[in-house]
């Protein structure tokens, strides 16, 4: 199994170069609108808790399928030591299955 990173800040083009890296290989896609956009819209607003719960149930199930592996998208923020202790929870759960583990930093002018 792989797990693909695509990090960036906003407006990059993490979703795009997602979805189009979807289209090419067996690597199914979890952008991160997906899970903030649930949330939003049955809290009224961003609840991180919530977001980051549902998105670490996804992360267990999914390395319980055999599905050949996952993007996943992420703005993260290099500077702030919680997005890299969150980063490496999720990571986790893809290593204890053995799975390969990419890196993508996308960056416009």
């Amino acid at each position: 199994m792989k797990l693909i990173i695509l990090f960036g800040a906003g407006a990059v083009g993490k979703m795009t170069v997602g979805q189009e890296l979807s289209k090419i290989t067996d690597l199914r896609l979890y952008h991160g609108h997906m899970c903030i956009e649930t949330v939003v819209s049955i809290f009224g607003g961003r609840v991180s808790s919530a977001v980051d719960r549902i998105r670490e149930v996804i992360f267990d199930e999914f390395v319980k399928t055999d599905h050949y592996g996952m993007i996943f998208t992420f703005m993260w923020a290099l500077d702030q030591q919680g997005d890299w202790d969150y980063i490496d929870r999720l990571v986790d759960i893809f290593r204890s299955q053995g799975a390969e583990i990419y890196y993508v930093e996308l960056v416009a002018s």
